[in-house]
């Protein structure tokens, strides 16, 4: 019996050998592609300009003021704030502080890992190590990434109370809380979840007042977030301009690519693990306690519990949202279900775990995509900011368009031709909806740029169109001032019809035209991926641009 014993001790620990081997493996390569995407992304896009320059406001209470222009609460333009006073604020800069976020993330995968079950995150690794989705958006500078990983941090941190409740880990799950809220409003979804997967677990062990004090975990968290109410409500006055409400095919379009953008048949492993982790977290309910303080089914039932409740959570945030759901979006969520899967299989099965090696590795599969992937540019409107400050005349104009563009090219450019948007906006700094949503009860808020395009175009000098500008000789469509349109407060309708307005004049007025190459060793990202075209002379008879 001991000599058996003994053998059983020694194949397990050979199995653990070999996965901490494999999970460090697999956590080199993610470093690496966290490299590449450093490396390759370059400079910031017109969300990340945004959120950067709210952060390096010139007081504390502009940025306070200001906060509400993004998706985020005040912790992570804070740490932009404090990164930029003493790092610097330059876009390489900034990078350097979305790479550390991304190890800050392998990190938090590991210590949940040694939290629930003391071996390597195998299936976390598995799953996203090698997501491009993850290392892109991770990283990017949003605070999708810092909040995903303030949320992992939270859930160990609220494991670790549940294995042993005291008032010392209550306190320390409840404030990390609180800090994972104040990175991100969807956070709060989550902590909800954690906590009725506490709640759950305790309730198991028929611990009530344990139960009671994992519910009370997420009430400091809660309270938190009142100071936000104002600016919630102001917001909610210009945030009807995108939504477009609760959309599934859209929604599970940008959950696919979230889960794994270049291997299909992932996503679908996905489902499938989450399922079983689920199924386990039943097996934990059915199954009394032992009275053990590290039970393997205790882990099952908070871990699927906690998938269970934050699936549900997190889509009902999208359904009162009503906002269009983009892949970075989901990043809280996939690192979260994915630690939650980890921490459900860990030990299951009893007899073939060899499974979670086999897995890790096939998820390798997914490198080279990844590689691929995370070597794009994220913008080449510095590029092309770039080449307007040398061809550019002071007495020319250019016009950015859609208007969101004027975010990164304001950041981007420093030279001395005057420019403007479609239509003209008072503040390019970061994403002002409130200002489109004035110029959208307007009879005609595109004809100061048209007056622009042809005082410019008669007095012999050239027009430079940045993004995307349709020239052609057809008549846009009319429209009525917002909101007397099918569309409604839908600001992308109002945007391209301005757009067209703006390339119909001009595709009647200038002589000749031509597209200005800008050049890029990588890949750009298609989400801002921009041509120029300059044109020039004056004419009353229609003349197509010399494209």
């Amino acid at each position: 019996m001991q000599i058996a014993k003994a053998r059983s001790t020694r194949r397990i620990s050979g199995r653990r050998e070999i996965e901490w081997v494999i999970g460090v493996l697999i956590t080199a390569a993610a470093v690496y592609l966290h490299w590449v995407n450093f490396r390759s992304a370059g400079a910031l896009w017109r969300d990340e300009a945004g959120v950067a320059r709210i952060a390096t406001l010139p007081t504390t209470r502009e940025v306070w003021s200001n906060v509400g222009h993004e998706s985020c609460p005040i912790l992570f333009p804070a740490l932009l704030r404090v990164w930029s006073f003493i790092v610097g604020g330059s876009d390489v800069a900034l990078r350097a502080f979305g790479f550390i976020v991304g190890l800050l993330a392998l990190g938090a995968l590991w210590l949940n890992s040694w939290f629930f079950h003391r071996s390597a995150p195998l299936i976390a690794l598995g799953l996203l190590a090698v997501n491009p989705s993850v290392v892109r958006w991770g990283d990017s500078l949003r605070a999708y990434g810092m909040a995903s990983v303030l949320m992992l941090v939270t859930l160990a941190m609220v494991w670790r109370f549940v294995r042993a409740p005291n008032l010392k880990r209550w306190l320390a799950a409840a404030l990390l809380a609180v800090i994972s809220v104040q990175c991100l409003f969807q956070n709060s979804f989550l902590v909800l979840a954690v906590c009725a997967a506490a709640a759950a677990v305790s309730l198991r062990r028929q611990n009530f007042k344990s139960a009671l004090a994992a519910l009370g975990i997420g009430m400091p968290a809660a309270i938190s977030l009142l100071p936000y109410r104002a600016i919630i409500r102001e917001a909610q006055d210009w945030s009807v301009l995108s939504q477009i409400g609760f959309l599934p095919a859209l929604i599970w379009t940008n959950l696919s690519d979230a889960m794994s953008p270049t291997v299909p048949w992932l996503r679908w492993l996905w489902i499938t693990l989450a399922l079983v982790a689920i199924a386990r977290c039943v097996k934990g309910i059915r199954v009394m306690p032992n009275g053990t303080e590290n039970d393997i089914n205790s882990i099952a039932l908070f871990a699927g519990t906690a998938l269970i409740v934050g699936l549900i959570a997190f889509f009902i945030f999208l359904w009162i949202a009503k906002m269009p759901t983009k892949v970075w979006y989901f990043l809280p969520l996939t690192t979260f279900g994915a630690v939650c899967i980890d921490a459900a299989l860990a030990n299951w099965p009893a007899r073939w775990q060899v499974w979670r090696t086999a897995f890790a590795i096939l998820a390798l599969v997914c490198l080279p995509g990844a590689r691929e992937l995370t070597s794009y540019r994220q913008t080449n409107m510095d590029l092309i900011a770039s080449a307007l400050s040398e061809r550019a005349d002071a007495h020319d104009l250019i016009i950015v368009h859609p208007w969101t563009f004027g975010v990164s090219f304001d950041r981007q450019y420093s030279g001395p031709t005057p420019w403007t948007t479609v239509p003209p906006l008072a503040d390019h700094r970061f994403h002002r909806y409130d200002l489109f949503k004035a110029k959208m009860v307007l009879e005609n808020p595109t004809q100061p740029v048209c007056d622009q395009v042809a005082a410019t175009l008669r007095a012999g000098n050239h027009v430079w169109l940045v993004g995307d500008i349709p020239l052609s000789q057809t008549p846009p469509p009319q429209m009525q001032p917002a909101p007397n349109n099918p569309w409604g407060w839908l600001d992308d309708p109002y945007s391209d019809v301005w757009g067209a307005q703006v390339g119909y004049f001009v595709a009647m007025h200038a002589m000749h035209g031509e597209v200005v190459p800008v050049l890029s060793s990588n890949p750009v990202s298609p989400l801002e991926n921009i041509q120029v075209v300059v044109v020039g002379g004056w004419q009353e008879s229609p003349a197509v641009p010399d494209n």
